[in-house]
Order: structure tokens, then sequence, then C-alpha cells
């Protein structure tokens, strides 16, 4: 991954091919990025399609905030929330009809234009949308619930070491934080070979996109695998003391979401 700084309203950023990459797939297939399914091709969206991709967000949000309730606070009620990573929204309606005020992060402007564009549409008017850098820096609010879902799996594992710390950093006091990390790939050799291939040889990727029936230049989408053991020593430094585990398996990606509360707990026994 090749990073490089540059100058933005007189601090530093850093941009990354992953953000060009999620930046391209913002403008011509935005719902395909967050769900790599065909029917949420550009072509291929119709009513019931995009129905059933929103529907697809509001059972996930049902299902999270049930797990908070179960094994961390039973009496949870996120009210400030941040969704870091929101592509079109798929997360922020649900949340948005729960919370007092949602604010959804992305790299990509033309996600958040789609992002904006579907809460209009529904009538949503307590969500900002704000363009994130490596270090959140428009952000200063504190949330009493910060979700990512789908999202760090994109983004360098150093990278999204760091921006896990800001997210904590912004995380209020006895606040939740349910965040979604992949650590593992279960491939074939053959498996482990072409994705070396596309990405050390761009021909073999372009060839590939061919293959599949996409344009040439569609973007290679990075997935990376994080070390749990770096994950849970910076919950433990930040005194997210209080968690829980539940595994994922995304065709052959193995990842865990991270139910945390930000709470120092008595040292164990």
């Amino acid at each position: 991954m090749k990073s490089f700084g540059i100058i933005s309203r007189g601090r530093i950023m850093l941009m990354s091919n992953s953000d060009r990459a999620w930046e391209q797939l913002g403008r011509n297939d935005p719902y395909f990025a967050v769900i790599a399914h065909k029917k949420y091709h550009k072509g291929s969206l119709n009513e019931n399609s995009l129905r059933e991709f929103f529907e697809s967000g509001q059972a996930h949000i049902d299902f999270v905030i049930r797990t908070i309730r179960t094994h961390l606070n039973p009496h949870f009620q996120p009210t400030k929330a941040l969704d870091f990573g929101c592509g079109v929204g798929r997360l922020i309606v649900p949340l948005a009809l729960i919370c007092d005020f949602v604010v959804g992060v992305d790299v990509s402007e033309s996600m958040l234009q789609e992002a904006r564009k579907n809460c209009d549409e529904r009538g949503i008017s307590n969500v900002e949308f704000i363009k994130g850098d490596d270090f959140l820096s428009d952000i200063s609010d504190k949330f009493n619930f910060i979700n990512s879902f789908i999202v760090f799996q994109h983004i360098p594992c150093r990278r999204g070491e760091l921006l896990l710390r800001r997210l904590i950093y912004l995380l209020e006091e006895d606040g939740v934080g349910v965040l979604h990390f992949t650590y593992f790939r279960k491939d074939t050799k053959m498996g482990r070979f072409a994705s070396y291939a596309c990405k050390s040889f761009p021909f073999v990727h372009n060839f590939r996109n061919l293959i599949k029936g996409r344009g040439l230049s569609y973007p290679r989408i990075q997935m990376n695998h994080y070390n749990l053991n770096n994950l849970f020593l910076i919950l433990q430094e930040t005194g997210c003391h209080s968690s829980y585990v539940r595994f994922t398996n995304h065709s052959g990606h193995y990842g865990v979401l991270l139910f945390f509360q930000k709470k120092h707990l008595d040292a164990a026994c």
C-alpha cells in the first residue's frame, strides 16, 4: 500500500490507493461496493433490490442492539451514534430512527452524496455526513455508540489500528462500540496465488475483471486481516474492559464483531 502525505486546511492527511478505489466505486457502483451481490450492481438495481438492501441494514442494527443488551448493558439506548465507513447509508437509516443524532463518516464523497440522497428521500434530518481522514479531524463530539461493519477489512492494518484508537477516544465513558475486523482467510494455494498475482501485476487484475464481466479498470479492493492480539491490546489499553465477541465468515474471510463498552472493570482474580 503506497501512502503519501498531503496538506489540507493546515493539517496532514494520508491518502491511500484504497481510498481512491473506494471513491471510484462510489461514483460507478456504490451499492455493489457495499454488498457484492449481482442484484446490487448499478445496472440491476430496482425497487425490490433497493428495499432488500436497506432491510438488511435494519436487520443488522436490530441484531447489534439486541446483542449489546444481552451481553453488555441490558438498558443500552444509543442516542448519539457514529457510523464509520457509512457508504450509501445502509446502517445510517435504521440508526437515525432510534438515535437523537447520527454522524456518518466515509472517505468517498460520492458515497456520502448517495447517503445524503437516501436520507433526504426518507425525510431523515437528524444525520450529519463527514468526509473522513486518518485522524477523523473534523469530528470533535463524543458518542455513546460507535459502529462499523465490513469496513476495516478494506483498510491497511496499521492504519486501521490507529483509527480504532481514535474511534475509542471519541467514545463516551460507558459508551458502546461494535466494530468488525477480518483476521484470517481460508483459501486454496491456487486462490492465494491468484490474489498475489492480481496484487503484484496489474494486467492480471485487469484480465480477471474482463473474465468477470467488469470494466477493465474496475479497482482492486483490499482485503486485510488483522492481528487479534493487537486489537485486544488496544481495547485493554484504552479502558474498554467489558467486551463480547461474535465470529463472522464472509466467503472464507473469517472475522470478528467486537462488542465493547468503554468501562473499567475490577482486575480478574
